[in-house]
């Protein structure tokens, strides 16, 4: 996570979930807000309500992992709160987290748009000998 900074503070927290937007999955929910920075901030909320320590720090690790593997694949400025919800017990592999996290990003428009994926591509072709 390079271009990323942990969220730590509770009133950034705050922030985010009373004048930021949301984006929900059946697992997680998405808080977002624009923070002006040329950096993302990412926090993880896995209450006490939802399973025990070894559970939570599962579903932040799978979380950080995630956002690690996509974090070039998403908009730099943002304060990014990651709420996690009974199902993501669940969905306890890493591919199911980032298809969750994928689905978040992208009905949050929060991914780059690069103008390389508008061109066609071109193959290279060889003539058979």
């Amino acid at each position: 996570m390079k271009q990323t900074i942990s969220l730590k503070n509770n009133e950034l927290f705050l922030q985010v979930y009373k004048k930021g937007k949301r984006s929900y999955h059946k697992n997680f929910t998405l808080y977002y807000l624009p923070n002006g920075m040329p950096t993302n901030r990412l926090g993880i909320k896995a209450g006490k309500k939802l399973t025990g320590a070894v559970g939570r720090n599962r579903v932040r690790r799978l979380v950080k992992e995630s956002y690690r593997l996509l974090e070039s694949e998403i908009k730099t400025g943002y304060d990014l709160v990651f709420v996690a919800k009974d199902g993501c017990l669940l969905a306890d592999s890493l591919a199911e987290t980032s298809e969750a996290m994928r689905h978040l990003f992208k009905y949050a428009r929060l991914f780059v748009v690069s103008s390389d994926s508008d061109k066609p591509k071109e193959t290279k072709t060889e003539p058979i000998k």
